[in-house]
């Protein structure tokens, strides 16, 4: 019976030692968890590379003549926001690649908002950018699509302030549309330019514009 007693403890003190071990290894991944939260630093644009910068702020000008230009139209003058100028948001860090955003706002007349993002790899240079859009679902929509038309803009804005035809744009989009494409990718000049659509009957679209060299 002692022998029985004693084996019994040792059973029970092998398993409290366990229990100990496991809980000190949940409390060191939390702590290594924490640790790598700490470390994750934003990146001030300034240092940013020096070419990409520059780049970077050539878009958001060309961005906001575009938008003035819509402000202005004697037709049919439609409001969209402008990035904020000088640029002063930081780069955030997220699986692998630093995202920046310059642009997040509400439509102005509809249900509706998007976000313009900046992309970068390790290095700070930047690789593209990209645009989503949430506005209403298609079946709130009219006919001339106007609920959307700010979405639309604001995307068409942004191909022409990277420098890429915005014909070819309209073109490609169109094309995804009619054919009920969730994916769509073409190239112009140094870009290949995926227009996201799996969601677009929520009223939800993304682009991606990303450097191929």
């Amino acid at each position: 019976m002692k022998k029985a007693l004693l084996l019994l403890l040792a059973v029970m003190l092998v398993g409290c030692s366990g229990e100990g071990t496991e809980k000190k290894k949940e409390e060191n991944v939390k702590k290594e968890e924490a640790v790598k939260e700490e470390k994750v630093v934003p990146v001030k644009f300034e240092e940013v590379d020096p070419e990409s910068k520059a780049t970077v702020e050539k878009f958001v000008k060309k961005y906001n003549v575009r938008v003035e230009l819509y402000k202005e139209d004697t037709e049919l003058p439609i409001e969209l926001e402008r990035i904020p100028e000088p640029i002063t948001s930081e780069l955030k860090e997220e699986k692998k690649i630093f995202s920046q955003t310059l642009l997040e706002t509400d439509f102005k007349k509809y249900k509706g908002h998007y976000k313009i993002v900046a992309k970068y790899n390790k290095d700070k240079k930047l690789i593209g950018y990209n645009i989503s859009v949430e506005a209403s679902p298609a079946d709130e929509v009219n006919d001339e699509g106007d609920e959307w038309t700010e979405g639309f803009l604001s995307a068409m804005s942004t191909t022409d302030a990277i420098g890429l035809s915005i014909d070819k744009f309209d073109v490609h989009l169109s094309k995804a549309l009619d054919e009920e494409k969730d994916t769509h990718s073409y190239i112009d000049s140094n870009y290949k330019v995926t227009i996201l659509l799996p969601d677009i009957d929520l009223g939800k679209f993304e682009i991606n514009y990303d450097l191929t060299k």
